[in-house]
């Protein structure tokens, strides 16, 4: 099943937020954690804005994970 482009953005910027909360980090935290800007963060977090693959890469070693791991998220 096909998903908008919209609802893609917000289903992954749920499943950052989810496992952001998950590991009880902040905004912030997660994003020094991750080297990306706090703001960057909620805005993807918000599904506000499309991410590019190089931030992709950096949430996912800032939670341990692969890329592919945070793209599933039916």
């Amino acid at each position: 099943m096909s998903i908008s482009d919209e609802e893609f953005k917000k289903r992954l910027g749920k499943k950052i937020e989810s496992l952001r909360l998950a590991k009880d980090l902040g905004v912030r935290e997660f994003a020094l954690i991750a080297d990306i800007e706090h703001h960057q963060l909620i805005n993807i977090e918000k599904g506000r804005v499309d991410i590019r693959l190089k931030t992709l890469r950096k949430i996912a070693e800032g939670f341990s994970l692969q890329a592919k791991d945070i793209l599933d998220f039916d």
